[in-house]
């Protein structure tokens, strides 16, 4: 019997005779053969076989040619067949690789998951005030103006400025006003309900505004003084399943209203949300341009342009404003110029005015669009990242089916065949990430809903265009995140892949090495915003805000015991656990009431400039009961009658008068527009403290003496705080019969900051995400490369080497990924967490330990991920790694 050694291998012929004919075969074999003995021989039955392989595509290269071309020239279709072949081998190929598979599918499917749920913040903050049907000629006018220096940005403008338009201008087809009503104690029967969202609207708001009316007549439900629409959920609260048409409801001091309609609730992305409107005419307004204001709204006719509206504000102001402004400043309007001041009107279109407008007087807190530009660009570097991981995996995994490929190509498959066949894999495991996106977005959207404030269900991805665009970007994504991997592979030469040339160079990698660095830049630009934007809510909380905000209790609506308030605070201030009271109507934090007067410093040497400034009017419990301190002077006192006409003033009034010593100092109030003045007497000056957001710098402040019985505010000492509420809430019921409520002031300064709050949050997870998107490429890749340096890790190990070499060997290269990442994303990261601190008139520094940190957690998150891998193969059995070789 013959050496089997004297014969190829079966698939080595099997492989030839797949090129051509036999005559072309016979032509060849004896001479191969001959070879093919004298190759064993000399250098080993292994390395002959790939020798006479590599021989045979050599001398059979011109046939191989041939067919070829003639299968590129043969027209190229898809077929269900086809499709359905390319769709099985994909599956076979990613059931083989379990582990690279179950990697690129985690990753994607948390890529995608993130990126719906910032689509779906990102559209419904977008989707603001669009769906009125005459949105794009809806405005908002509000008031600009420049006094003294301070500048003027207020939401509201003068009660007849909508009706002048309308009059004046023939562009602007109609108004509408509303105007805020605050809390109000609203009673039906024997039940009342505390109502913090009640408007006073023009007769035809639902006109205007497409809030569809579900009972009543739109034209008419408004006109007459006294009556009020409520929204379907308030009708139900009320009155149940009873038509609540003529039915009455007592608000607050306003009186008895008549119910004559019921509207739809207002949709959740509106500027503004009421439970109730009542009719304009039931409340007084001052017909003035300067001293009164209301949310005012114009409707253009169509073709009319707003720029041609704002050029007539000059005559708008002149022929209506320049009386008032004589009144109230004592100059004429030219005058008025001439001293540098400004006063005018903005029309700000109604879609712009949630993520564009922070107008003092907003109906209510705004949105930011920097914040959907911050998450749009987080979606698309959180997709960027999965789809890197995606390619990187495929690109190292292809030193595995470069033999597949060198043999499909010898077996006469053409480049496209190749191209399309790795894409369907592609395609095939973004779908299945979808499918377990989803699956992770239904499983977090109530707790998402919670974080941002959002009522979001899982019906929202299939609605409109949502579903169609989420299958289209997944394809297009699977398309791009495999085009490379696919080019690249079917790109492999045959014989370059039976020589094993392929193999060496995949060790190499400067694309993938580009794309992990990549990935860190944004994971660690990512983690330095992160700790910049908690480091600064950190410091707004624990600054030194000029009061002591903790152990104070706020008593709500505290002005429906009317005469009997201050009684009231001084029964509370005998308790045990009650340390001191004021009737507080102003706040430094949450809702409060607020006023602006005009001030004029007696005797000074311009008598021209009036200063307008934020009042507030407190008791003399008001100041040690919120920890407020003195600079200079005294408090208010009973002692002293004469603090009727007395002010105090805050450090910065101080400084924007120009007084170093300002006790004794006197100041005009011409508060009221008309004309009258009245002097006050300047008897102490507190310590500045933030009456407003860290947003803004501490503005001058002036203090009436005069209680406001808006709400109350109690220092106490207690650690029973639930006991102190009981017998609060027993005593607030003997005096009322109206809803017994509170909150902290710790808690109320805070809620200033929920939107930071929920945006660092929100950057925290998104953070995390994009780590954890990342390590799932290093594992993966780590998991590669010790499988590709298996027989040098032998090699390395039977010659002595110890295991923490070998870890440091495998670790080192994704190391030095990692330093040039920190090294790109530092600077990137300063100067878009510099731009965000902008907002801040109070910030912290930047410093480099924030740097470093990040640096140090990037790398110790890389050494974690990859020495798993790193140490598995340094302690493999040396012989089992030569072997497996």
């Amino acid at each position: 019997m013959k050496p089997t050694h004297r014969h190829p291998p079966t698939w080595a012929q099997k492989l030839l005779e797949a090129f051509g004919d036999p005559n072309t075969l016979e032509e060849v074999q004896g001479d191969l053969l001959e070879l093919y003995v004298h190759w064993v021989e000399t250098v080993g039955e292994r390395k002959a076989r790939w020798r006479y392989v590599l021989s045979a595509l050599k001398l059979l290269r011109p046939l191989a040619k041939r067919r070829s071309s003639e299968q590129y020239t043969a027209p190229f279709s898809f077929s269900p067949e086809m499709i359905r072949n390319y769709l099985k081998i994909a599956w076979r190929n990613l059931v083989l690789h379990k582990a690279f598979t179950a990697i690129n599918i985690v990753g994607l499917a948390v890529g995608l998951a993130t990126c719906l749920l910032i689509v779906l913040f990102v559209t419904h903050e977008l989707s603001y005030d669009r769906y009125h049907a005459k949105a794009d000629r809806i405005f908002r006018m509000t008031t600009y103006g420049l006094v003294s220096g301070k500048e003027i940005k207020t939401a509201y403008s003068g009660v007849p400025a909508g009706p002048t338009l309308v009059h004046d201008y023939a562009g602007v087809e109609a108004t509408t006003r509303f105007d805020q009503a605050g809390t109000h104690i609203v009673k039906h029967n024997h039940d009342s309900f505390k109502e913090e969202h009640v408007a006073f609207a023009d007769s035809n708001f639902f006109d205007v505004f497409s809030i569809s009316l579900l009972k009543g007549n739109p034209k008419t439900v408004l006109i007459e003084p006294n009556t009020i629409v409520l929204t379907e959920t308030s009708a139900k609260k009320y009155f149940g399943e009873q038509d609540p048409i003529g039915q009455t409801l007592t608000v607050g001091e306003r009186g008895l209203f008549r119910v004559t309609g019921v509207c739809q609730d207002v949709p959740s992305n509106t500027h503004f949300h009421y439970d109730m409107f009542g009719s304009m005419r039931s409340i007084e307004l001052r017909n003035t341009w300067l001293n009164s204001g209301v949310y005012t709204y114009i409707v253009l006719r169509p073709g009319y342009s707003i720029a041609e509206l704002k050029s007539k504000i000059p005559e708008l102001v002149r022929k209506h404003i320049g009386t008032e402004i004589q009144q109230l400043f004592g100059i004429s309007l030219d005058e008025f110029y001439r001293k540098g001041d400004e006063l005018g009107f903005v029309f700000q279109p109604i879609t712009d005015i949630h993520l564009h407008s922070d107008l003092e007087s907003e109906v209510e807190p705004n949105s930011d669009v920097k914040y959907i530009y911050i998450f749009s660009i987080i979606a698309v570097f959180i997709l960027l990242v999965a789809c890197i991981n995606f390619m990187n995996l495929s690109t190292a995994g292809s030193a595995g089916r470069a033999k597949e490929v060198g043999i499909r190509k010898v077996l006469g498959s053409i480049q496209q065949q190749l191209i399309w066949q790795f894409l369907s894999e592609s395609v095939l495991v973004t779908f299945m990430a979808l499918l377990v996106a989803i699956g992770m977005v239904a499983l977090v959207l109530p707790s998402y809903n919670q974080l941002s404030d959002k009522q979001f269900g899982i019906t929202s991805l299939l609605t409109g265009w949502m579903l169609p665009g989420i299958l289209l970007s997944c394809l297009l994504i699977g398309l791009l995140a495999g085009s490379y991997p696919a080019f690249f592979l079917s790109a492999f030469k045959p014989v370059s892949v039976l020589k094993g040339q392929i193999r060496a160079g995949f060790r190499s990698g400067w694309l993938r090495n580009t794309l992990v660095t990549t990935q860190f830049v944004v994971s660690i630009g990512m983690i330095i915003g992160t700790l910049v934007v908690y480091r600064q809510l950190h410091f707004i909380q624990n600054k030194k805000v000029g009061f002591d905000k903790d152990q104070v209790l706020v008593l709500h609506d505290s002005y429906t015991l009317g005469a009997k308030g201050k009684a009231f605070r001084d029964e509370l201030a005998k308790l045990s656990q009650v340390v001191n009271a004021t009737q507080a109507g102003y706040l430094p934090a949450g809702a409060s009431n607020n006023a602006n007067d005009g001030f004029q410093p007696d005797g000074g040497s311009d008598q021209s400039t009036i200063y307008r400034e934020k009042t507030y009017y407190i008791d003399e419990n008001y100041l040690p009961t919120l920890g407020i301190h003195l600079a200079q002077g005294r408090n208010f006192s009973k002692a002293f009658p004469s603090d009727s006409a007395a002010v105090l003033i805050n450090e910065a009034a101080a400084k924007r008068f120009g007084w170093k010593t300002p006790v004794g100092h006197r100041l005009w109030s011409v508060g009221n527009g008309q004309g009258n003045r009245r002097l006050y007497t300047i008897v102490g000056v507190v310590k500045d403290f933030h009456f407003e957001s860290m947003h803004q710098q501490i503005a001058p402040l002036v203090m009436y003496y005069g209680a406001d019985n808006y709400q109350m505010a109690l220092r106490i000492r207690t650690t029973d705080i639930p006991g102190l509420l009981k017998t609060l809430e027993q005593k607030w019921r003997a005096q009322s019969d109206n809803p017994f409520a509170y909150s902290f002031l710790n808690e109320r300064f805070n809620r200033i900051y929920q939107s930071e709050q929920r945006v660092g949050q929100l950057f925290g997870i998104f953070a995390g995400l994009t780590v954890i998107i990342s390590c799932l490429g290093l594992f993966g890749l780590a998991m590669f490369t010790a499988q590709q340096r298996t027989k040098e890790i032998g090699v390395r190990k039977v010659l002595g080497a110890s295991v923490g070499s070998v870890v440091a060997l495998l670790s080192k290269d994704f190391l030095k990924l990692v330093v040039v990442a920190i090294i790109i994303a530092s600077p990137l990261a300063w100067y878009a967490m510099s731009r965000w601190l902008q907002d801040f008139a109070y910030k912290i520094d930047i410093e480099w330990w924030v740097f470093a940190l990040a640096g140090f957690l990037a790398i110790a998150i890389a050494l974690l991920t990859v020495s798993f891998q790193s140490i598995k193969a340094a302690l493999m059995n040396p012989v089992k790694s030569l072997r497996s070789e």
